[in-house]
Order: structure tokens, then C-alpha cells, then sequence
């Protein structure tokens, strides 16, 4: 939690970088009394009044200063403070020069003219009635946006909570929190609801306000499913409510009755008793049900398995194949090495033969383009495949215009959660082929429900399940050290030929410190002397957990002040910084986990990163969604690939050591995997093969236990 905002006016600007942007400058506090503050800054002058967000710092070498977060330049008062925000390049088209010209001839006057009268701007000599157009423009956008944005501070807002506010509701912003600041949670990214509820309490709305508890019930259901469920028993949901709000049971039930008489909740029976689903979640688990029955329903006919790409295949792959090429729906699993990515390349050619237009996806830009080196055919993430519009939120395939396709076929489909397999099934028309390929072993997607492993739990669609692996006689020991995980034994390490380099390596270490400093020389050092690979792009440190002293956020701090030095003093992203995205940003088309590059900084605080084979432009309120991905969870690496991984595995991250964690960690590297950790934290992960288990009805759904409506159907 940082310290109270600084507020003052600059004295002196003792360093400036507009390109990082960085600032190192002396502020005057109205109280009296001078302090040195640092923050994101890419224009400053003296005389500007600024507010600062940050906290305390003693530097080594500067000494107490203010470590600044965000930095924003407020809307000045005197003609003093005019001429400083006119001359500093806030305003477009007025540099310092003209700036100075302006305060001169209006003196104390200058902000009734910039205000109330600008046609007198040509006054001055040089400025004509459209270049005085623009500068009152200019003016008035600036200070009525700044002038919002203190609104929304003085609320109890930050400066990138702020900022995220107006974006979401213009200048209305400051009226809109204070006729609903729950409102926030729902509508804005980056709050939640105790954030609200702060701002709430300051406005006077009282505890047991009907809009303050049903916004707790949503963000209770909201909690749940980011925990990956899609409904929570009531009286769990009760009580947890009861625990946000310290109000009782009465309150509880009557914003859950005004909730689900509003449509927005919905009470199902269920076999533990009534359950409540967020109405979003209830609907698309059950247009998932009915979009897969409809799609098995209508049926298509078989396909010859023949052709060059076939003959080359195993018996058991041959089968799957045939199995797969048979079927409306079907899925195709099985671990690393056993040939999932061969057999789409035999089921392209099975299509070509049969002259069906296909199309190839996966949820996350990384696997679209494995798939697409793998296949040598364009493979899209479902995103640009569904044609998501930012502008509006919306995907523009659906019922009323679906794939142009005679067959779907979509690569890591273990990461699909409910919300993006609904959406993928309604922009398929009936007598499409679809295939869902994916590891129903690794950890379940980041969002709510798990339909892949629910589909193959169901038994209602055609499962073809590869077990037999075929990479392990290319000696690759990624490939046995995952199966001997799945198995629950301890992955070996060594190479059969001793002169040769292995791919897996196992490092223990007891002291969780020592364990990060062993990460860090790995990464840093040892892995890119040994094997040529760069610790910037090629490298990536997984661990279970953020917390503790090898968990990512240590982690992350030693290996940003070795690979990008001199950007410690600075709060992320900095040029040069790895990065991963923790929030979906329609906006820019950047999704949750996507890891880029800092290329450059931009004006006002934003950056330029690069994704992949893409740039995109970032402005300062966007950045607030990044994180350093110099290490990352293995939960937020699902979906990725990388050449090298060093996972850490401690007795520390104990709560989240399970199988199915270190599975999916290890698969994750191509060339070269590391495990570091102590020995006891290995045999607990190993021996811990519990699948915690989501709150979901899509199962019974999919065998028609459940009906579509509401309740359930009698079993025949």
C-alpha cells in the first residue's frame, strides 16, 4: 500500500528523460518545506503544481526521497502557474517562447481569457483565429480532463484507477461513481468491490444498503468464478456475502431475491441443494449443452482415412485419426510426444482430399503460431478467428453469421473456458465439423468451468486419447520426465551419452534464498554460456505461487536488476522490461498471460511492447494490467511455449504443489527444462494428484440429466 499523495508545485527539475519518461525534481509542499520526488514524467517545468502517487524511498546515494508511481500535472491557478503548464508542452501547438508571450500581454488575466474569451488570443501577435481555436481547445480538454481526474482522486480513486474511470465514462466519470460506485466493479477494469465499497462508505451509502449487498453478491459470484466456478451453493455464497458485508441473513436473502427476480442470478436445485449461477455463466453453460447436442445431432458422414500423411502413422494414431474424422464433435488428447500435432497434419490431409474447407485455432497467439509452424497453414487465435470488435466487446461471428468452415479444429482446448466455448459454438453452424485438441492433464483454464475435460467426462461425443509416445525415441527427456510425472514418479535426469547436453536437469537446494540465487545464476548466467540462449526472450522462470522467497515477485526483482539494470529505480513496464499482461485488453487485442517486450516509452507514461510478431502501443492508463514476467505463475504460462524453462518448486509454495502443476510447468519448454527446488517438494507435488474440483453442471447437461431450462429432467 503506498503512502499518501504529494501535492505541490516544482521548484526545480533536477533531471528530466521525456523518452523513458523519467523525472527527478524538487517540490515546494503548500504546508511548507521542499522534498525530492521521482516519477513517470515526460514534461515538467517549475512553477507547475503536481500530484504525486507513490511512497518513501532511502536511496543509497540521493538519500529520502518520494518515489513516484504516476505523476499528474494538475490544472494550474495563477498566471505564474499558467505560463509553467502552457510552456510545458501539456497544451499542443504553444511551446515556451509563445507561452511566455501569451501570460505577458494578459497578465493576470490570462485564465478568464483561456477560459471565457480565447478569440482575444489574437491579441497576441503571431496567433491567428484558428491557431487560437486550437489552443483554447487544447486548453479546455486538458484542464476539464485533469479537473475529472482530481474529482475522482479526492473520491478516493488512484491516479490509474482514475484515468481507467474516465476512459470508461468520460467527464460523467465523477457523477456516475457518486450516483453508483459499485458500478466500478462491474463496468471498469482494475476495481473490486472493496475498492468501491471505500469510496462507497465516503459517500455515505449505508451497510445494509440493497445496492450495496446485491453488488456483494455479484462480487462473491464474480470471486467464485475466478476461482473457476460457475455456480456456488447458496448458503456458501450466504455466508461469504455475510462475511464481505458483516450484514445477516435477512439482507443476504433479500438482495439475492431482488437479484433473481432482475434476471441477473439464477437458483438452481441441484443434487447438494439450491445453487446460484451469475446469469452470464448460467447461459452459456447452457448454450454449450445445447450447441454440441445440436452439432452431434445433425451428424456427418465419414471420412476415407487414406493418403501419404496416414500410411506414416501408427496403429493407435491411425485409429484416432479415423475416430476423429468420423465424428460431428470429437476430441483428441494425449500427453507430449504422442502425437497430436502429426495427426492434425494427416487430418488436413484427410480434408484436402475430401475438398472440406477447414480452419485452424487456439486460444492464445503463442499456440496459434505452433500450430501454424507445425501444419505450414494459417492458424488464428479464436479472438481474430471469431472477429472480436474492441470497439463494441463483440464477436462478430455468431448464429446469425458463422464460420465460413466445413471443419473447426482447435489446439489447446484444455485452456477453453466456458465463456469462449460458448462463443466458439455458436458461430458454428449445424453439419460443421469440430475437434478439440488438448492435454486434459495439465492445470484447467484461467476462467470459469473446464469444458474440455467436461466434455470427455461426459462420454457424449467421440474421444480418441493417445498414450503411446512416439518423441521419446528422438531421447528427448521433456518428453519421459512429464510421463514419469503423470505416473507420480520422480522425473530422472542425465543424458545417455555423457558428452552430450541433456534437456532436463534437476538442481535441489533446502534455503528458499539460496534457491533464488541459484534461479537467478542459472538464468542469467549459466544456461545462455551452456546452451546460446538469450535470459531475455528465451528464458522463462515458472514457480506455483507469487508469495515467498523464491515465489515469482522475488524472483522477478532479483532478475529485473541483473537483465534490465539501471530500471530498478523505475516502476514497470520500463523500457527493456519483460512483461506479461494480467488483464484481457479488447482495446489493443492483448489477452491474459500474453508475455512481450518494452521496446520504447511513449509520451505521458505510456510504452511500446512487442508481442510476438506484433507492436502495440500502450498509453499509461493501459499499463497498470502489466506485471514483470521475468518469472511468471505456471498457471498464467498455460497456452505458452518457450525454448528453455527453470521451474521453481519449494516446500514454501506447499498450497498449490500439486501433479498436475509440475505437469504443465514442465511441458511448457521445448529445449531445455530445469527444476530447481528442494527434494521434498517434488515427492509433494508428485504424490498430490488431486484435481480440485469446479462447480459446474456442463456434464450433467451434456448427458441431459439437466434440462435446459431451469431444475432438472428425471433420469429414464
Amino acid at each position: 500500500m503506498g503512502d499518501a499523495p504529494l501535492a505541490g508545485v516544482v521548484v526545480r527539475v533536477r533531471y528530466l528523460d521525456a523518452s523513458a519518461p523519467f523525472a527527478v525534481f524538487d517540490l515546494e509542499l503548500p504546508g511548507g518545506g521542499r522534498v525530492t520526488a521521482t516519477g513517470p514524467v515526460a514534461s515538467l517545468g517549475e512553477g507547475l503544481e503536481v500530484r504525486v502517487t507513490g511512497d518513501w524511498q532511502d536511496h543509497p546515494r540521493f538519500g529520502r526521497r518520494f518515489r513516484g508511481t504516476t505523476v499528474m500535472v494538475l490544472p494550474p491557478r495563477s498566471a505564474s502557474g499558467i505560463a509553467a503548464y502552457l510552456a510545458s508542452g501539456q497544451v499542443t501547438g504553444v511551446g515556451g517562447k509563445l507561452a511566455a508571450r501569451i501570460v505577458a500581454h494578459f497578465e493576470n488575466e490570462i485564465g478568464t481569457i483561456l477560459d471565457e474569451a480565447p478569440e482575444r488570443l489574437t491579441e497576441v501577435p503571431g496567433i491567428g483565429p484558428e491557431r487560437a481555436s486550437r489552443i483554447a481547445d487544447a486548453w479546455r480538454r486538458q484542464v476539464e480532463e485533469r479537473r475529472t481526474v482530481v474529482l475522482l482522486l479526492d473520491l478516493g480513486l488512484t491516479a490509474a484507477q482514475a484515468a481507467r474511470a474516465v476512459r470508461a465514462y468520460g467527464h460523467e466519470a465523477p457523477a456516475r461513481v457518486t450516483a453508483d460506485p459499485y458500478g466500478l466493479a462491474e463496468h471498469v477494469s482494475g476495481f473490486g468491490f472493496r475498492t468501491a465499497d471505500v469510496i462507497a462508505t465516503r459517500l455515505g451509502i449505508a451497510p445494509d444498503s440493497p445496492v450495496r449487498m446485491q453488488a456483494a453478491v455479484r462480487h462473491v459470484l464474480r470471486a467464485g468464478a475466478d476461482a473457476g466456478h460457475l455456480y456456488l451453493p447458496r448458503q456458501t455464497l450466504a455466508t461469504q456475502v455475510g462475511e464481505v458485508t458483516g450484514q445477516g441473513e435477512g439482507a443476504v436473502a433479500a438482495a439475492l431475491s431482488a437479484l433473481a427476480v432482475d434476471g441477473r442470478v439464477v437458483v438452481e436445485t441441484a443434487p447438494e441443494g439450491p445453487v446460484v449461477f451469475d446469469a452470464r455463466l448460467h447461459q452459456a453453460e447452457r448454450q454449450v449443452a445445447a450447441r454440441i447436442d445440436l452439432l452431434a445431432q445433425v451428424g456427418v458422414p465419414a471420412l476415407t482415412v487414406t493418403g501419404t500423411s496416414v500410411e506414416r502413422l501408427a496403429p493407435t494414431q491411425r485409429a484416432a485419426l479415423q475416430r476423429v474424422a468420423s465424428a460431428a464433435v470429437a476430441v483428441l488428447t494425449g500427453g507430449p510426444g504422442t502425437g497430436k500435432t502429426t495427426i492434425i497434419g494427416a487430418l488436413l490431409d484427410v480434408a484436402d482430399r475430401a475438398g472440406l474447407r477447414i480452419l485452424l485455432a487456439a486460444p492464445t497467439g503463442r499456440a496459434a503460431m505452433r500450430m501454424k509452424e507445425a501444419t505450414g497453414r494459417d492458424a488464428r487465435t479464436l479472438h481474430r478467428l471469431l472477429e472480436f470488435n474492441p470497439r463494441d466487446g463483440r464477436f462478430q461471428r455468431d448464429e446469425m453469421r458463422p464460420l465460413d468452415a466445413d471443419w473447426v479444429v482447435v489446439d489447446e482446448s484444455s485452456m477453453l473456458d466456458i465463456g469462449m466455448a460458448d462463443r466458439l459454438l455458436r458461430a458454428l453452424s449445424p453439419g460443421t465439423r469440430l475437434t478439440l485438441v488438448g492435454d486434459a492433464d495439465q492445470l484447467p483454464p484461467v476462467g470459469p468451468g473446464d469444458p474440455f475435460c467436461a466434455l470427455i467426462a461426459s462420454g457424449t461425443v467421440p474421444v480418441a486419447r493417445l498414450t503411446q509416445v512416439f518423441r521419446q525415441d528422438e531421447g528427448s527427456q521433456i518428453v519421459e520426465a512429464a510421463h514419469r510425472i503423470l505416473a507420480g514418479l520422480a522425473p530422472r535426469e542425465g543424458t545417455r551419452d555423457p558428452d552430450a547436453l541433456g534437456d532436463f536437469y534437476l538442481v535441489l537446494r533446502e534455503d528458499p534464498a539460496d534457491l533464488a540465487k541459484v534461479v537467478e545464476h542459472l538464468v542469467v548466467e549459466r544456461i545462455p554460456a551452456r546452451f546460446g540462449l538469450d535470459p531475455r526472450t528465451d528464458i522463462q522462470v515458472l514457480a506455483p505461487m507469487r508469495r515467498g522467497e523464491c515465489g515469482t515477485d522475488a524472483l522477478n526483482a532479483l532478475l529485473r536488476r541483473r537483465l534490465n539494470p539501471g530500471a530498478e529505480d523505475r516502476p514497470v513496464p520500463a523500457p527493456g522490461d519483460r512483461v506479461i499482461q494480467i488483464r484481457n485488453n479488447y482495446d489493443r487485442e492483448v489477452f491474459n498471460g500474453d508475455i512481450g517486450m518494452v521496446t520504447g516509452a511513449r509520451p505521458a507514461g505510456g510504452v511500446t511492447i512487442r508481442f510476438d510478431d506484433r507492436e502495440v502501443a500502450f498509453d499509461a492508463a493501459d499499463t497498470d494490467d502489466l506485471a514483470p514476467a521475468y518469472a511468471v505463475t505456471v498457471h498464467k504460462s498455460q497456452g505458452s511455449e518457450f525454448p528453455a524453462v527453470v521451474l521453481c518448486l519449494h516446500t514454501q509454495h506447499f498450497p498449490m504443489l500439486r501433479r498436475n502443476l509440475l505437469y504443465t510447468g514442465v511441458t511448457r519448454a521445448r529445449r531445455l527444462v530445469v527444476v530447481c527446488g528442494n527434494r521434498r517438494a517434488l515427492r509433494i507435488a508428485l504424490d498430490n494428484a488431486r484435481v480440485e474440483p469446479r462447480n459446474s453442471r456442463l456434464i450433467e447437461r451434456l448427458r441431459g440429466v439437466v434440462s435446459p431450462a431451469n431444475g432438472p429432467r428425471p433420469v429414464a
